[in-house]
């Protein structure tokens, strides 16, 4: 007989458990409740099945979407922001779990009102790294930034999960501040555009979690299957790849889709640039809702 899982009561539950991290070896990677471990009982009824392979149909929430992601494989020099620990840069042990909220907290607001998703490369080690939304700065989540409030994010101002010691004032990122600061300039609601990441955890060099790399293809195919689980969240909106990597990885999902130029790099007037052309052709709000989401 079950328990209540983590995200429904946050604690152990049969010893598999603890804050969003699986602690049976056997079943580290393979979260199959009906098959494998103990039981939620309030995910059960619902007929929840979880593995890092994706989500049945019967399971499309936040809750079911941030486990998948806990349940992908450990890769070297990955970082999973939802379940592993930097103890030379995390706040607290429980900075995968506040990571994990202010994710499901950010879809759970979109869920009904998404029209767009831009898709990035990968996450920063000064952006998702520590907020756990991608293109996000903790700048942004705790309203130290001067042009993106903290309310166009999560209902309310988010959590710290940056050391103090090692960062002073939390982390600033400049592709979070370009991306955010332009789609709200161009009269986009927040809660109508989610911002993602071909590869969903954040790569860095070999030794240097203070680092970003691209990810590989044998990386991109191993979390394959996390993107497709996120359009059908949130019910298959306008998808735009942003950077070559991300155009790349959807057209590995039978998406054709051409990419606009990433912020980075140099890359913030071309971005611009494009999202300005892209938004003239794009429907606005008060279009009627049969026509939002063509």
């Amino acid at each position: 007989m079950g328990g209540l899982c983590s995200v429904h009561q946050g604690r152990a539950v049969g010893g598999y458990w603890f804050r969003g991290t699986c602690l049976s070896p056997d079943n580290r990677f393979n979260l199959s409740w009906a098959k494998r471990s103990t039981p939620c009982l309030r995910c059960m009824p619902q007929g929840l099945q979880i593995t890092s392979a994706g989500m049945k149909a019967s399971a499309l929430t936040p809750e079911a979407f941030v486990l998948q992601l806990q349940a992908l494989p450990s890769l070297p020099n990955v970082f999973n922001p939802w379940r592993d620990f930097d103890k030379a840069n995390d706040s607290s042990r429980d900075a995968p779990r506040q990571r994990a909220e202010q994710l499901r907290s950010y879809l759970a607001r979109r869920l009904k009102t998404t029209r767009l998703v831009l898709v990035a490369e990968a996450p920063s080690w000064r952006g998702a790294k520590f907020t756990g939304i991608a293109m996000t700065s903790e700048r942004i989540l705790l309203n130290e930034h001067p042009n993106v409030p903290a309310s166009a994010v999560l209902p309310s101002i988010g959590e710290r999960t940056s050391s103090e010691r090692q960062f002073p004032r939390c982390l600033a990122e400049q592709t979070a501040t370009i991306v955010w600061s332009q789609l709200l300039e161009s009269e986009f609601s927040s809660d109508e555009f989610v911002l993602w990441n071909a590869f969903p955890c954040h790569p860095y060099k070999a030794g240097n979690p203070r680092s970003n790399r691209k990810p590989g293809l044998d990386e991109l195919k191993a979390t394959a299957d996390v993107l497709p689980s996120l359009l059908a969240l949130l019910g298959k909106p306008k998808v735009v790849p942003v950077g070559k990597v991300a155009e790349r990885a959807l057209k590995e999902l039978g998406v054709s889709v051409p990419a606009v130029r990433h912020p980075a790099n140099g890359g913030s007037t071309s971005f611009r640039k494009a999202m300005t052309r892209f938004v003239k052709g794009f429907p606005r709000q008060d279009v009627p809702s049969e026509t939002q989401r063509a």
